[in-house]
């Protein structure tokens, strides 16, 4: 089985198990990498390590760009489509400058991005949590009245 294949059922299979939340918060750890990565091989002048690991921290800003729902965000999907562009074009220019100053301030401004969306996560996981506890004990209470 090949490299991509093996890749795409990963990612099929985390779509069905993973929170929406919790793939954005992957995805954006898979960006941060990437820039790292990008960030080692402009300090080792290997250029086309710099544009391969640029091209994927681009794919993935796309990616979540395009998966915004404008219906539902509302102000928060344009304010966020904003920031995937404005950091798109920020990586697009590091094709160009190999700046590594620039490289780490996108690499520091996508860990807070991150960061919020990891909290988001853990808040909408806790209330779940909660949920489902709340819903086990009334369910335990009913059968008890019941019984």
């Amino acid at each position: 089985m090949n490299q991509s294949h093996v890749g795409l059922k990963a990612y099929t299979r985390a779509t069905h198990t993973v929170n929406k939340t919790r793939q954005v918060v992957m995805l954006y750890d898979g960006a941060i990498r990437f820039l790292q990565h990008a960030s080692e091989a402009i300090e080792k002048k290997d250029y086309e390590t710099r544009y391969n690991k640029l091209v994927r921290v681009s794919d993935i800003l796309i990616g979540l760009q395009s998966c915004l729902d404008f219906n539902a965000g509302g102000t928060s999907a344009k304010i966020l489509f904003d920031f995937y562009s404005a950091m798109d074009m920020r990586v697009f220019a590091l094709h160009r400058s190999n700046d590594l100053n620039a490289c780490q301030a996108i690499i520091r401004e996508l860990k807070e991005m991150r960061d919020t969306w990891d909290r988001i996560d853990r808040a909408q996981e806790s209330a779940a949590t909660e949920a489902a506890i709340t819903a086990d004990r009334n369910a335990s209470d009913s059968s008890t009245v019941s019984a």
